[in-house]
C-alpha cells in the first residue's frame, strides 16, 4: 500500500491547472514585490479553504543581465 507523501491525495495536474486559472487576472501586471505578495495571499487564502492542497513556492525572478523582464514563479513541490 503506497502512503501519499503529505498524508493526503494530492492530484497534483488539478491543482497547478487550478492555480493557473487563478493567476490568469495578474497578466499583463508588473513583476514585482507588492504582485507577488498578492499571489501570496490569494494562494494562502485558496489553502486556507481546502481548495489547493498542494505545497508551493512564490518566487520573483529577476534577470541579473536586464536582458529578460522580471517574472513571477509559483513552484509546485515536484514531490508529490
Amino acid at each position: 500500500m503506497s502512503h501519499p507523501f503529505y498524508g493526503q491525495e494530492i492530484l497534483r495536474n488539478q491543482q497547478q491547472k487550478w492555480i493557473e486559472t487563478l493567476l490568469k487576472k495578474y497578466r499583463g501586471q508588473p513583476a514585482d514585490d507588492t504582485l507577488k505578495q498578492r499571489i501570496w495571499d490569494e494562494l494562502q487564502e485558496q489553502k486556507h479553504q481546502g481548495i489547493l492542497t498542494i505545497p508551493f513556492k512564490v518566487v520573483l525572478r529577476k534577470d541579473p543581465s536586464h536582458n529578460f523582464p522580471p517574472y513571477i514563479e509559483v513552484i509546485l513541490d515536484t514531490k508529490v
